[in-house]
């Protein structure tokens, strides 16, 4: 009868281990997915993904650290999907506007300055 409670205990606390080292290795995984988003410009070109992206892994880290995994696992996967979009997003808008920059290279014409408006046409 004692060896099948040592036994009980024995599982249980093991099974506590794994999602911990799961919640864990997710949440590095995460977080290099998020620093591939970074790279890739996703603060300036996809912002709304990347305020989703960063939010999500803010929540994930919360819940994580209360060692609630289930939820830290829910939010890192909302994080991922998130941080995925901004880094294409990302790419997609920077190659955009490398395309831009070099038809403005290539045609070799300056670019127009602003009009000035006259005191007039400001503010009335």
């Amino acid at each position: 009868m004692h060896r099948i409670h040592v036994l009980s205990l024995f599982m249980m606390t093991l099974g506590g281990c794994y999602a911990a080292t799961k919640s864990t290795v997710d949440l590095t995984s995460a977080q290099q997915q998020f620093e591939l988003a970074r790279s890739a410009g996703a603060p300036e070109r996809a912002t709304y993904a990347w305020t989703m992206a960063d939010e999500y892994l803010k929540k994930a880290k919360d819940e994580w650290s209360r060692s609630d995994y289930e939820a830290a696992d829910s939010m890192l996967k909302k994080a991922v999907h998130w941080a995925e979009q901004a880094a294409s997003i990302a790419r997609v808008n920077g190659a955009g506007a490398a395309a831009d920059g070099l038809q403005d290279a290539a045609t070799n014409q300056p670019t127009a300055e602003p009009t000035t408006t006259t005191r007039e046409g400001v503010w009335q």
